[in-house]
């Protein structure tokens, strides 16, 4: 099962995470309940209970005085409040670390919503990089924290994701420790990172395998679940040989049509 932090911890900021990657939400479901919720208060206008920090600065406001996470939260919010940003995520997330930003950025992909791979594909490179590299928590540059999806579409699959999250969560504890500890997660960083850009890549049906397979990975970092992470190494081979068979397909057709016009 998994722990808590010490209150007030960020894994942003953290200087030492437990083994497996995520400690700090009791349930998936759990995790996803939190994530609507708070998605939901933005949209409607509200504010998180648990954030001090207004969403955004009041007018004529010294912006030097707001905390960074309130500074990212303006970015977040804004006035357009039909767009939910990657800083807004993050912060929705509080202090979870890379398994919870690797699923809900995946989810969007298994189930999936068009024009989202490349969106949520590239920040997941950088998540994988930084797994791979060590980092004690994610961390995105500014710039790619301000980008934004439709807030509907993005919680509505979130939300559709809810129920076979329970059925999921079943299935979920404590296995192979080697498999998901700190060790393996600097390799896991790396099959993050192919799969991921693999999921940019702008090829039809190509999306939901490696999404699947990321969606597993961090599951099994959620709970240090090394059968799911297996599961989800496995799922990433599948899926590299199936983008291979469309690419190669693609080609080949390609190369037909060249002739037809040539000859």
């Amino acid at each position: 099962m998994s722990k808590d932090r010490p209150p007030g911890s960020s894994p942003r900021s953290h200087d030492a995470r437990p083994s497996g990657a995520d400690r700090s939400c009791a349930r998936v479901s759990d995790l996803l309940d939190d994530f609507l919720t708070r998605g939901d208060a933005a949209e409607s206008g509200g504010s998180d209970p648990d954030d001090p920090s207004p969403a955004s600065s009041p007018p004529g406001g010294d912006r030097s005085k707001i905390p960074l996470g309130a500074d990212r939260s303006k970015i977040s919010f804004g006035e357009d409040r039909s767009k939910i940003s990657l800083g807004e995520i993050m912060d929705a997330l509080g202090d979870r670390a890379f398994g919870a930003l690797l699923l809900i950025l995946s989810i969007p992909n298994v189930l999936p919503v068009p024009g989202l791979s490349t969106a949520t594909g590239v920040p997941m490179i950088l998540l994988g990089a930084q797994m791979a590299a060590g980092r004690h928590g994610p961390w995105l540059p500014r710039r790619m924290l301000a980008a934004s999806f439709d807030r509907k579409a993005f919680l509505g699959v979130i939300r559709r994701a809810r129920p076979w999250a329970e059925r999921v969560e079943r299935h979920l504890r404590p296995r192979l420790p080697a498999m998901a500890g700190p060790t393996a997660e600097r390799l896991l960083g790396l099959a993050v990172v192919v799969l991921a850009v693999i999921l940019s890549l702008p090829i039809v049906f190509g999306n939901q395998p490696p999404a699947l397979a990321i969606a597993l990975i961090a599951l099994g970092l959620m709970e240090s679940d090394g059968v799911f992470v297996s599961a989800g190494l496995v799922a990433g081979l599948l899926a590299i040989v199936i983008v291979a068979a469309v690419l190669l397909g693609l080609g080949q057709a390609a190369v037909a049509v060249a002739q037809q016009l040539i000859g």
